[in-house]
């Protein structure tokens, strides 16, 4: 009989759905296994195993066994930080739910995430904090987008390479942005204080970008783009941010 092994890792709850009247099915976005589908046996009665911890905007430590060809049973969750500042606005709520789900469906592939877990986790805590959501969550875009080699180019004109034009227009089928001039048409417009910073967010250091403030008229330019090429790179619309 092959021995089930062990695992643990800081994680965040990403989604539960119950599995009969007492099994709950756990997906975890976790620092060191990535998206962690896991079955919590009685997991509407066990006080003792998770003592109410399975909750969403909490960083937890959980532990889970693992059998060749069978779903991960979670065997002990353990609240390491709370982040119930968020449960007290529904704009930080929408925007915390948004950074999770992102998380969840740019890096869905098995293995260690602690990049993407980092830029999580800070932006979980930005806006537990204060920080305007939608600014925290185009810090957190454009992160997880650099860090998982989506780009997009912004060092000029997709076609005539052209750099510090007054204004863009940014096409995710380009993967960048072009020029006025250039064909083809259409496209999102965004100004050259808005290409800078979005440029900043994915190419500086953690700390810069952390220092880094939005001006409101660039950070609205920036959320009416940043989002819809997260969606174009995944395939499909996001849940979180779909309506207000």
């Amino acid at each position: 009989m092959i021995r089930p092994s062990f695992h643990s890792s800081p994680a965040f709850l990403a989604r539960a759905i119950d599995l009969g009247e007492a099994d709950r099915r756990l997906t975890f976005f976790t620092r060191d296994a990535g998206v962690l589908v896991t079955v919590g046996k009685s997991a509407w009665r066990s006080r003792k195993r998770f003592g109410g911890a399975l909750q969403r905007y909490v960083l937890l430590d959980i532990a889970w066994t693992q059998r060749t060809g069978r779903m991960a049973v979670l065997s002990s969750a353990s609240v390491n930080r709370s982040f119930w500042g968020i449960v007290e606005d529904w704009e930080r709520v929408r925007h915390a739910d948004h950074l999770i789900e992102i998380a969840s469906e740019l890096f869905p592939q098995a293995g260690p995430k602690p990049r993407a877990f980092e830029v999580l986790l800070r932006g979980i805590g930005s806006i537990a904090e204060g920080e305007p959501p939608p600014e925290t969550a185009r810090r957190a875009e454009a992160e997880f987008l650099a860090i998982g080699g989506w780009g997009p180019d912004l060092s000029g004109c997709r076609k005539c390479r052209r750099k510090e034009g007054r204004s863009y227009r940014f096409l995710p089928s380009e993967g960048g942005v072009l020029c006025e001039a250039c064909p083809p048409g259409g496209g999102a417009s965004l100004s050259l204080g808005a290409v800078k910073t979005w440029r900043a967010l994915q190419a500086g250091k953690t700390a810069a970008r952390g220092r880094l403030r939005i001006p409101v008229v660039i950070a609205e330019e920036l959320r009416s783009v940043i989002p819809g090429y997260v969606e174009y790179c995944l395939g499909k619309q996001l849940r979180s941010l779909g309506k207000k």
